[in-house]
């Protein structure tokens, strides 16, 4: 019984970990000012959100061999490893399993940042593939919910909310920060100028 409340910790602790990644990645990007200071504030952001994702694979590996060493539930390594094969709630442990190999791949991609987004093109796609972390977190979050044997305890589910409205929060403020970032691009005004007839 020990190993599952360890696990369910580790599971607990992956999920936090995996909701500050989310959030810091998403408000890494949100600063567009070249001086220093902005430079550095996004530096650390990066910083904090890669130890972030370090630590939500370290703990959610920890998670997986704890439940499938541990004897409370019945649960093979095939049915870990498989998508909605286990016995034991299986849709909730698809579900985390699919988050687990979904995290793989962002995890590896944000490892290769550098040889993935050489260029302009290569960016777009790294961007998009590194974007698939809010899945990942949605995925964890339906396992949790699902799978989660705290899920009825009241601070689950204060867990839960907090972190939905950190993600969401953060959603937004990255969305707003593109969104005025781009219509404030010597870009976009050549675009304007275009549509509205200001440049013959």
């Amino acid at each position: 019984m020990t190993l599952w409340y360890l696990a369910r910790a580790a599971g607990l602790i992956a999920f936090l970990a995996a909701t500050g990644s989310v959030v810091l990645g998403a408000l890494a990007s949100t600063g567009h000012r070249a001086d220093d200071r902005s430079r550095d504030r996004r530096v650390l952001r990066q910083l904090a959100h890669r130890s972030a994702a370090v630590v939500t694979v370290a703990m959610l590996g920890l998670h997986v061999v704890l439940v499938v060493t541990d004897s409370f539930v019945d649960l093979s390594v095939p049915g870990a490893l498989v998508p909605f094969t286990a016995g034991y709630r299986g849709f909730a442990l698809g579900l985390g399993t699919l988050a687990a190999y979904s995290l793989a791949a962002v995890a590896v991609s944000g490892a290769a940042r550098g040889r993935l987004a050489a260029s302009a093109r290569s960016a777009r796609h790294w961007r998009a593939l590194h974007a698939s972390a809010y899945v990942v977190w949605l995925l964890s979050l339906g396992h949790g919910i699902l799978a989660g044997t705290d899920t009825g305890r009241w601070w689950t589910w204060v867990l839960y909310a907090g972190c939905a409205a950190a993600v969401a929060g953060a959603l937004v403020a990255r969305l707003v920060v593109a969104d005025r970032h781009e219509s404030t691009s010597p870009l976009a005004a050549a675009r304007r100028q275009l549509t509205t007839g200001g440049v013959r």
